[in-house]
Order: C-alpha cells, then structure tokens, then sequence
C-alpha cells in the first residue's frame, strides 16, 4: 500500500445545513457543480472542521491526500501527478465563482464566494485553502436541529452530479422514510432549471443515480410514480439505511445474497480498514 489510508470509523461525516442536502449548491448560471468540484469542496470543509470544530476558515493538507479521498490512488491506471493538477486547478476555478445555496432563515437564494484564496505548491505537494467564514453558518456540528448528516465515505464512490446531490438529498430525508416530492423541485436540484422534461431526466439522470446509490452507499432507495391522470405529478420515495454491495459481500461470505441482507452485521469491519483512494475495505494485516 503506497498511500496513507485514514481510519474510516468515523465515516468522514459531513454535518451540513438541510437547505444544502435539498436545494443543492448552484453556480451564478444557476449550473450544478460536476461531482469533483462537490467533493473537493465537501472534503475540504469537512477537514476544516476535523482541525479547528465550529470555526471554518482556513485548510493545509497535501494534494495527495485530498487525491486519495476523492479516490484516486497511484496505481497504473493513474496518472497521479496529473491528477494533483487537475484537482489543484478545480479548486483554483471554485475560487474565481460565486456559489449559490437556500437559506431557510431567510427564506431566499444567497450567493457569495465561498473561497477566498487558494495556495497550492505542487513540489511541496501541498495546498491551503481560506474559506469565506460565513461558511461556519452552514456546515458543522454547531448547527442546531436543522442539520443533514453527509457520510463522505460513501458520497465520494459516487461518478455522477446526480448521485452525488441525490445521496445527500436522501440523507436529507431518510429519517422520514417514505415521503413524495415535486418534479419540478427534483428537477431544480439536479439540473438547475426546472425546464427539462421529465422522461429525460428519469432516464438519464435519476435512474442511473439511484442505481449507483443502492450499489455503492449505506442507503437504500426505492422509488415509484405518483400520476395526476396520465401524467407524472410526483415521486414517492422509499428510504433506508442498507450495506452497500461490497459490504454485504464481506459480512456474508460465500452465503452472499442480495435478500440475505436482513442477517447483515458489522463485526467484520473490526478486522478492516476503509481506504478513501481505492474505494475499498482493506484487511489490517495486510497493512
């Protein structure tokens, strides 16, 4: 093993304000961000948070280590300084552009930007991040009852926008269990634009996002159609904490099954360590 791997027994939880697990993060055109530049940010703030609890405002950490949890590791397959560069160069963008998120308080869209400067040094593999303070308002666990809780852990498996709001939609919603939502709000949050029509949207983006969701998080999402004559008005959502495929395959076994999952247990995660970089549980004696 080439990298540091980071104990996962903390699951790299994100507490953030519920507005930004529902409403999403856009940009200034109303555009949704691509699934490196949320994870960068959402890695950055919560590491922020694990240094100095309550106060966001300023990061230092290697690239390599910002690399290995977005889940990049230096194998054959990747070009790792390369990706050093392109992560350093999507936190640099980030920099140059307002954000905008829902603010329940005030009941309206705020924008502003959310990171002042950016140093990165790539001879030193090293970055450092100040952010806006007035991010402290909105991600930490200073926040009262009006919090979603974002594991990272299983936020940064997902390859798609859509996943990636979505995950943090359900953790938004996944205490309620079972609850319907407007298309047109759906449709806000992952296309930033509630003009896109509905059988595209199930079928490129929603769909596929909940496949990859069910296969690679700790939930499970069911969905089904709520028709007002022949038209889809609303989606039903069904939503609950499951193992995700690999995990259910090393609880289980050989007895591996996906209707065995009512026999799932955690006991064998004691004799395994989380890796960020290859998305993968690795046995501590093989460490």
């Amino acid at each position: 093993m080439n990298h540091y791997i980071q104990s996962a027994s903390h699951d790299f939880k994100l507490f953030e304000m519920n507005d930004i697990a529902k409403y999403g993060i856009m940009t200034m055109t109303s555009k949704v961000l691509s699934p490196l530049q949320y994870k960068s940010l959402m890695y950055l703030i919560w590491k922020n948070l694990q240094k100095t609890p309550g106060q966001i405002d300023c990061v230092e950490l290697s690239l390599s280590e910002l690399c290995f949890a977005l889940g990049y590791s230096k194998d054959k397959n990747c070009n790792f300084s390369h990706m050093k560069r392109k992560v350093g160069a999507v936190i640099k963008g980030l920099m140059t552009q307002e954000l905008t998120i829902h603010d329940k308080k005030y009941d309206m869209y705020l924008s502003f930007v959310w990171i002042q400067t950016v140093g990165i040094s790539y001879s030193k593999d090293l970055i450092k991040v100040r952010f806006n303070t007035d991010l402290a308002r909105y991600f930490g666990q200073a926040l009262a009852k009006d919090f979603t809780v974002v594991r990272l852990k299983y936020m940064n498996r997902l390859s798609t926008s859509s996943a990636v709001l979505l995950y943090a939609f359900f953790c938004r919603y996944q205490n309620m269990h079972v609850f319907n939502y407007g298309i047109e709000e759906l449709t806000s949050l992952l296309t930033g634009t509630p003009d896109y029509e509905y059988k595209y949207l199930k079928r490129d983006r929603l769909i596929p996002a909940i496949l990859e969701i069910n296969q690679l998080t700790d939930l499970k999402v069911v969905i089904d159609e709520n028709f007002y004559g022949h038209k889809v008005c609303s989606l039903k959502f069904v939503v609950s904490s499951a193992p995700s495929e690999d995990e259910l395959k090393h609880c289980l076994g050989n007895q591996y099954n996906r209707r065995n999952r009512n026999i799932y247990n955690t006991d064998w995660k004691a004799q395994y360590v989380y890796d960020m970089a290859t998305q993968k549980y690795v046995p501590r004696d093989e460490l």
